[in-house]
């Protein structure tokens, strides 16, 4: 194999350029001409690299974690899930609500509706079918979840006919319903459930509220999206 020849200083030593990677990768490529060979990586098994290797105690490894990450998480009965979602949504003094439904999550279609007629009961407006000017202008957005990641509590947001992906992103408050069975210890079992021929157009993954440190290195959160993240996790029956 023949290398591009390195750049070299006057004292005969690689340049560097702009950053080490030039250094490093005339290194690299001298290494490469003279069949030098580095030192194997050792082998390392998934299992050494997982957290969570239990399926017992992940909706509180999950509620956890997601605490950790700045989400305001929670375990309830399922029985208790509208009364909860109600009472987050009173908190923000929410007037525009999307509400997301989506089969094959918490927030089903039966679940949707009974949510959409008890919002519209308090004066509340529902939108089931938002378009951007409706996610711009909303209080708040409740959606399911394709899944939940308990090692970093991560919610995974799918979208769907009715669940747009601007759903989980614009709104400044994200209320996510959580079924403790759709918990799965980490992202090895997650993606180990994907089907590659059924995927959704896009797939969310995420751990916390909106942030941003684009400006002078200052942690903000919400500048760019929920500001404020709820997930209720729904006890199994």
């Amino acid at each position: 194999m023949n290398a591009e020849p390195c750049e070299r200083s006057r004292h005969g030593k690689p340049e560097s350029g702009p950053n080490d990677l030039a250094a490093f990768l005339c290194r690299l490529r001298a290494q490469m001409a003279s069949g030098e060979r580095g030192a194997a990586l050792p082998e390392v098994s998934n299992a050494a690299l997982r957290e969570v290797t239990s399926e017992e105690g992940l909706a509180d490894r999950f509620v956890a974690s997601a605490r950790a990450a700045g989400v305001q998480a929670r375990c309830l009965a399922a029985t208790d899930w509208l009364n909860a979602v109600q009472e987050v949504l009173r908190g923000h003094g929410a007037r525009l609500v999307v509400v997301a439904g989506q089969t094959g999550t918490a927030l089903d279609d039966d679940r949707a509706a009974a949510l959409v007629n008890a919002l519209g009961a308090t004066g509340i407006s529902v939108s089931t079918e938002p378009n951007d000017d409706v996610l711009f202008a909303c209080d708040a957005a409740v959606t399911g979840v394709a899944a939940a990641i308990a090692e970093t509590g991560t919610l995974v947001c799918a979208s769907g006919p009715r669940s747009p992906r601007g759903v989980s992103l614009i709104p400044p408050v994200h209320i996510a319903l959580v079924d403790e069975r759709q918990i799965v210890g980490d992202l090895f079992d997650y993606f180990a459930r994907l089907d590659p021929t059924t995927l959704p157009a896009n797939i969310n993954l995420i751990t916390g509220p909106s942030k941003t440190a684009d400006i002078e290195g200052i942690l903000v959160t919400g500048v760019h999206g929920p500001g404020i993240v709820h997930a209720l996790v729904l006890a199994a029956p």
